[in-house]
């Protein structure tokens, strides 16, 4: 690893989004931590996954998440903490063991993907919901604990993308139904969620922490009845 080079973790980095966001991060000169760019990569939800980090850290990403789509009544016990445990867990984790690595080299920047289902929950996915809302908590509470640290934090509350997540069964009505209801037609492109992080990685909003961002194209909004 070249000194001069910027540190970034990224987790969730082999998914639809995460291949993404790594590949933008390496054309801007990021030193990515390999461990967590394999298909092997450690479990997100155990404390012993995050021992090794990188000792500078100046931009760490959490996106690892899964989605449960089950009535409410039926949802197990083992369900409900599966989706806990990876969608807001796993994100506690990292940033316990990140800050000493991101206080390290001022100005690092943590970031993590909540979803428009903590505003906008669609049916039988009560968990997934619950555990993005938890993130935007998480990440508004580092702001007021690390700002002193110029540590920014953001959380990006995401609508729909081109691509699903691993763990959704498509959906085609569901997606062509989004469109036609998004003014501009179009879902979210992978690469432009990635270009943002790159943006906010590189300062673009250093007079804001704590942020949650709605990263959609007036989807949740447009209540246009024609």
């Amino acid at each position: 690893m070249k000194s001069e080079k910027k540190v970034a973790v990224v987790i969730g980095a082999t998914g639809n989004l995460g291949s993404a966001i790594c590949k933008a991060l390496g054309e801007e000169g990021y030193y990515l931590d390999p461990v967590w760019l394999k298909n092997n990569h450690p479990d997100a939800t155990l404390a012993k996954s995050y021992l090794n980090l990188p000792p500078k850290i100046h931009l760490a990403v959490y996106l690892a998440g899964i989605n449960i789509i089950e009535k409410t009544e039926k949802l197990t016990e083992d369900q409900w903490n599966q989706v806990i445990n990876v969608n807001l867990k796993g994100a506690f984790l990292l940033a316990k063991a990140a800050f000493p690595a991101m206080k390290a080299v001022r100005g690092a920047t943590f970031i993590t993907i909540s979803s428009i289902m903590t505003t906008h929950p669609y049916p039988f996915r009560m968990a997934y919901a619950a555990s993005k809302a938890g993130l935007e908590g998480l990440t508004r509470a580092l702001a007021v604990e690390w700002g002193k640290y110029e540590i920014s934090t953001h959380c990006i509350r995401l609508g729909h993308l081109a691509g699903l997540m691993k763990t959704t069964p498509p959906n085609p009505l569901l997606l062509k139904t989004v469109k036609e209801k998004t003014p501009s037609g179009q879902l979210i492109q992978p690469g432009d969620v990635a270009q943002y992080i790159v943006w906010l990685a590189k300062g673009g909003a250093k007079s804001v922490a704590g942020s949650i961002i709605d990263f959609d194209p007036a989807y949740t909004i447009n209540r246009w009845p024609l």
